[in-house]
């Protein structure tokens, strides 16, 4: 079930991993890049999931206090914009149970795909504890 919409919008980068479709917020994407960066992380090797062959891209990310991360990501790589409405928090028991690193919230969309959310600052934070 889908909120009303109210027109609110959130800005997303999406991109693909592992067969699935994840994004991160746009405010934190300072450049996409068509070759390979120096000192890049890929976005498979951060989440633990298998990276399949085919073309890649890299996003210059800004966590903020002027510190910036490259992300090496599957394509496509799209900026869209998902609905405020749509995007559901975790529930605290799949949060603490989840094994993806850095995931903030699911959007199931109007067409029925899902979209994975990632927390940009959190996906290379040290984990707690």
């Amino acid at each position: 079930m889908h909120a009303p919409d109210d027109g609110a919008r959130l800005n997303v980068v999406r991109f693909s991993a592992a067969g699935h479709t994840f994004a991160v917020e746009a405010r934190r994407v300072r450049a996409m890049h068509l070759s390979p960066q120096p000192q890049s992380h890929r976005i498979e090797d951060l989440l633990r999931l298998s990276a399949p062959a085919g073309s890649r891209r890299w996003l210059t990310l800004d966590l903020g206090q002027g510190r910036c991360v490259c992300l090496e990501v599957a394509e496509p790589v799209t900026l869209d914009q998902v609905a405020a409405g749509d995007v559901r928090l975790l529930p605290p028991l799949v949060a603490a149970r989840t094994t993806l690193p850095a995931l903030a919230a699911m959007v199931v969309e109007r067409d029925g795909q899902g979209l994975l959310l990632l927390d940009g600052v959190r996906l290379f934070s040290p984990p707690p504890g």
